[in-house]
């Protein structure tokens, strides 16, 4: 009685210590960077616990084991092959029908160049596998194949048996764990590569689209004048200019214009730069304001489809007749700050450009007179939101408009800026945002 209990001590101490083998072996597989780290560790516990000629182990794919490390006597060789499981016969395919360990004799090595003879298949299974062969056994899943070639001893023994069990029901998900880490990091290595060239791309569009507004402050007889131009994003849906209405008279009246694009990045930012190439083309002397819109709205409807609208305030200032004749396509009220305080909206009395057939605008003449001050803006700044969700609004920037009448133009829009970036208190702009103050002299 005491023989068989020390008998099946002995064997209960051999079966755990297979285990505790079998748990430091995927314990510091589990500490390697990638998957060819955690193929490579477990490569060299193996030949440690079942010495032998080769080792070999394959990951299943659909139809296919993939070879993803191989020691040969104990050294790392060189792995890779790929093996076809569509064909009948393959050496793997009993294995894989058993799915369990199996030994068998004289059987063609999975290792290139080896001759035939004793090996041992042990499959993984994982639940994580690829699909097999429709000849293989239905409802079994094996994600890792392991192959023994020529082990020392021709018969496993039962500690030997316990450790690759012990392997068996955890390494295929451990392995199978390492290649979704790799193939996803691939996938980011990949991404944030894709990433800087969208970047540079972006970088670039910036550039251009700056070059698209004026350089520098629009000099213009008897106008004072200044403007900011701050996009949500590196490209912006957002446009200003200032131009002469003749290039043969840059002294005579001279075009103004604000566009707000729907929505923004970059391409609010192409629609932009189509809107400035149409509108340079449709304004022209002997044209009224009314019919450059409406050929506009054409243009850009056919050109971008109703993908992307504009909202517009356009306006040709006559210095010498001081004078504005304006027209407002959908954009908001600009204001006119006249020089005894006097406050007037310039509303719009058109449907904004580029999304529908049918387009109705009206223009309107008023005086521009010494000290008057003709305020632009996108609504950026007055759908500004402060951290409670208020929005700066109107009110607002008629308040701050009328505390810096007789200021010079740099003066009024730093004190709206600044005004409004006390209002936010630090939260992120969503939309863009440009301003142009316009002083008559």
């Amino acid at each position: 009685m005491d023989q068989l209990q020390n008998l099946q001590n002995r064997q209960l101490k051999a079966r755990l210590e297979s285990i505790a083998t079998a748990g430091e072996i995927l314990r510091v597989s589990l500490g390697g960077n990638s998957l060819a780290e955690a193929v490579r560790t477990l490569l060299l516990g193996l030949v440690e616990a079942v010495p032998c000629r080769a080792l070999s182990l394959f990951e299943v794919g659909d139809g296919a084991l993939r070879e993803l490390g191989r020691l040969v006597d104990g050294e790392e060789a060189v792995s890779g092959r790929v093996w076809n499981l569509d064909a009948q016969g393959a050496p793997a395919l009993d294995a894989l029908r058993l799915h369990r360990h199996t030994m068998v004799d004289a059987v063609p090595s999975l290792v290139e160049l080896a001759p035939a003879g004793k090996a041992i298949f042990v499959p993984f299974e994982g639940r994580l596998g690829g699909k097999l062969p429709e000849h293989v056994e239905q409802g079994f899943e094996a994600s890792h194949l392991l192959w023994i070639d020529s082990p020392d001893r021709p018969e496993l023994p039962t500690e030997t048996l316990d450790t690759l069990i012990a392997l068996a029901s955890q390494a295929g998900v451990l392995l199978t764990g390492f290649r979704y880490r790799d193939d996803l990091e691939r996938t980011y290595s990949a991404l944030r590569e894709a990433n800087q060239r969208l970047q540079k791309d972006i970088d670039r569009a910036k550039r251009i689209q700056e070059g698209l507004l004026p350089h520098g402050i629009p000099q213009v007889p008897g106008l004072d004048m200044d403007w900011r131009y701050l996009p949500a994003e590196k490209v912006s849906g957002d446009y200003f200019d200032c131009f002469p209405l003749s290039p043969d008279a840059p002294e005579g009246p001279h075009c103004l214009v604000i566009a707000d694009v729907s929505g923004h990045g970059i391409s609010a930012s192409m629609v932009m730069a189509m809107f400035k190439m149409l509108l340079r083309r449709e304004i022209r002397p002997g044209r009224n304001l009314t019919e450059a819109l409406h050929r506009l709205n054409r243009a850009l409807l056919e050109q971008v489809g109703g993908l992307h609208y504009v909202t517009v305030f356009l306006a040709v200032i006559d210095p010498t007749a001081k004078s504005m004749e304006w027209c407002s396509a959908g954009h908001c009220p600009q204001v006119l700050l006249k020089a005894d305080g006097r406050m007037e909206e310039l509303m719009a009395e058109g449907l904004f450009v580029g999304m529908f057939d049918e387009f109705f605008a009206e223009s309107r003449t008023l005086p521009l007179e010494p000290g008057d001050t003709l305020l632009l803006y996108t609504d950026g700044i007055t759908e500004a939101e402060n951290s409670d969700g208020e929005l700066f609004g109107m009110e607002r920037l008629r308040e701050v408009l009328a505390s810096l009448n007789a200021a010079p133009p740099k003066a009024v829009l730093d004190g709206l800026l600044g005004s409004m970036g006390l209002f936010v208190d630090g939260q992120p702009r969503q939309d863009d945002l440009t301003l142009v103050a316009v002083r008559a002299v």
